[in-house]
This record gives C-alpha cells, sequence and structure tokens, in this order.
C-alpha cells in the first residue's frame, strides 16, 4: 500500500517514481489521408511518473513545425493549427530535438516513448534523419497502448472500437483538455498508460495471492 495525499494507492512491486514520456504528433494530411509523407506540424509530449499522475504533477509541451506547404482546411478544423500560428510559433527541427532531448536527459526517462498507436516516434526520427538533426533516443520501438487496449478489451469480448476519448471511461477516467491537439493528446496517452499499468499490477497481485492459497 502506498499513501499518496490522502489517497491510500493499492501497488506492489512497483517503481511509481519511474519517469515515462509520452508522444503525440499533428500531421499536415489530406481529408482522405492520401497525402505522400505528410508532414509534421505539431510534436506534443507529456511526461512524469505514475506517483507524477496521482498528484496531478504531469507535465507537458509543444513545438509548432513548419511543414513547408499550407495548412489543410480540414487539418486547422480538426486541430485548431491554422497557417498564422506556424507562421509564429514555428521552430526548426534543431530546436525540437535539443530541447526534447533535454527534457529526456534530465528526468531519466524510460527508453521507449508511450504512445497512443503506432508510428509517432518513428515518423519524427525520420524527419530528423532527413535534415541530418542528431537525436539520440527513442530507438527502434514503442509502447503502443492502443494496441493494448484493443487485447484488453477482445479478451473480455467486448467492442475494441473507439478512439483515445472513448477508451479512457474503461479504464475509470476521462479526457482531460481538447483532442486532436497534440501535447494534450500526449497528456492524456500518459494518464491511461498509468490507469493501464495500475489495473495490470493489480491483476498480477490478485494472482500471486491466490497462488499463495494453500
Amino acid at each position: 500500500m502506498i499513501v499518496i495525499g490522502q489517497k491510500l494507492i493499492m501497488l506492489s512491486n512497483m517503481d511509481i517514481d519511474k519517469k515515462y514520456l509520452a508522444l503525440d504528433l499533428e500531421l499536415n494530411n489530406a481529408p482522405d489521408g492520401s497525402t505522400p509523407n505528410p508532414k509534421i506540424i505539431q510534436v506534443g509530449v507529456a511526461w512524469g511518473s505514475i506517483a507524477d499522475g496521482l498528484v496531478g504533477n504531469i507535465k507537458t509541451a509543444k513545438w509548432y513545425i513548419n511543414p513547408g506547404d499550407p495548412i489543410f482546411p480540414y487539418i486547422t478544423q480538426l486541430t485548431g493549427i491554422t497557417n498564422d500560428d506556424i507562421s509564429r510559433y514555428s521552430v526548426s527541427h534543431e530546436t525540437v530535438a535539443e530541447e526534447l532531448s533535454e527534457i529526456i536527459e534530465s528526468n531519466d526517462m524510460f527508453v521507449n516513448p508511450i504512445t497512443w498507436g503506432g508510428g509517432d516516434s518513428s515518423a519524427l526520427l525520420s524527419e530528423f534523419r532527413y535534415r541530418g538533426v542528431a537525436f539520440p533516443h527513442f530507438g527502434r520501438r514503442w509502447v503502443d497502448i492502443k494496441t493494448w487496449y484493443i487485447y484488453n478489451r477482445l479478451s473480455v469480448g467486448a467492442s475494441a472500437a473507439g478512439g483515445l476519448s472513448k477508451s479512457m471511461p474503461k479504464f475509470g477516467i476521462h479526457f482531460k483538455g481538447t483532442p486532436h491537439r497534440a501535447d494534450e493528446d500526449a497528456f492524456n496517452t500518459l494518464r491511461l498508460f498509468f490507469a493501464m499499468i495500475e489495473r495490470q499490477n493489480k491483476m498480477e497481485t490478485i494472482v500471486r495471492l491466490a497462488k499463495g492459497v494453500v
């Protein structure tokens, strides 16, 4: 049992202070998804530990990136990102890499990013490599909790359909903020990851205790 503030948390054999980083991207893509290699227009991250999550101390950051093309009106409607936002606030890939590296290195993060769906870390690394930007993080893998969620739902014979915001209530939490904002999606992805970890820990504890019953 762990007491944080006034909360009694039933967890065992867990490092609740280990830091994790969730990653989300917004891309400039046509409404039908037909744009070849759609460019990143926003990078969002959220980071913290299970302990941080329990006391509302998850941190976030975001960066705008100029894709070199006008933002599709559909994408502006979906994400709220306008051509004016890109003109005013976009930074270089080098800046994103440097500032994200500082976050990772100063927090001793788990090596792989947490994502909702696969491919975001690969897309970011690909853009870095294309521009010759050094970023020695993430490696070849990510922790895709969308796949984990689908597995969980199928294991109980339930529908696995639904995006991040509709999936979170299945684990007792609700989306905070506005969907399709990279930093807010990353924030909620990390919250859902922690909720999944906590549930799995409790299940493993029940199994372990059951094995000890004579």
